[in-house]
């Protein structure tokens, strides 16, 4: 079992099915829209007294530069005495900008859950707000996207994990970590 950390319900949400699709059995802990370096000490110690063979905290970084968010949270919680373990069964995982840029990596998924031809999107990284991005596929077909509703789970249960591998690079890393 792989613990996570994730900041809010659609992270949580697409999580658990991505997790399934790479056969891992999930614990996962909402944090809520930050993540504070004492709660996920002890979301962490949590996790892996649960079994959970390692814990990834799985952050965004909200068009900020993916890698000073990840060393200044690494220090942060290496403030929190989490040094041993960082390096060893716990992990962090920037995902650049939010989770949606994994959904938009695969416009069939995004398409067969609309109803609708959806145009792909060659960089989804590259979109500062990828759920201001799929909400506007989502109103061009009549509909609302719902960030931390079911929208994001049904699309994730519908990804083609390789449309995502070859579409963006922090994603390659978060099945790095897991494998």
């Amino acid at each position: 079992m792989i613990g996570f950390i994730v900041e809010g319900r659609s992270d949580e949400k697409v999580v658990e099915e991505i997790s399934k699709k790479l056969r891992v059995f999930p614990k996962i802990k909402k944090m809520g829209k930050t993540i504070s370096p004492r709660k996920a000490k002890a979301f962490a110690e949590f996790l892996l007294d649960m079994d959970c063979e390692k814990v990834i905290i799985l952050k965004d970084s909200h068009c900020s530069n993916p890698t000073k968010i990840e060393e200044n949270l690494r220090n942060r919680l290496e403030e929190e005495s989490l040094r041993d373990k960082i390096n060893g069964n716990v992990k962090i995982c920037i995902v650049v900008h939010a989770i949606e840029s994994w959904l938009l990596a695969d416009e069939e998924a995004i398409g067969d859950y609309l109803g609708a031809k959806i145009k792909g999107i060659p960089n989804p990284e590259n979109a500062c707000k990828p759920e201001e991005v799929l909400d506007e596929m989502f109103k061009k077909n009549g509909m609302e996207y719902l960030k931390g509703g079911e929208d994001p789970r049904e699309i994730a249960k519908r990804l083609r994990l390789e449309n995502v591998i070859t579409k963006c690079p922090s994603f390659i890393k978060f099945k790095q970590i897991i494998e």
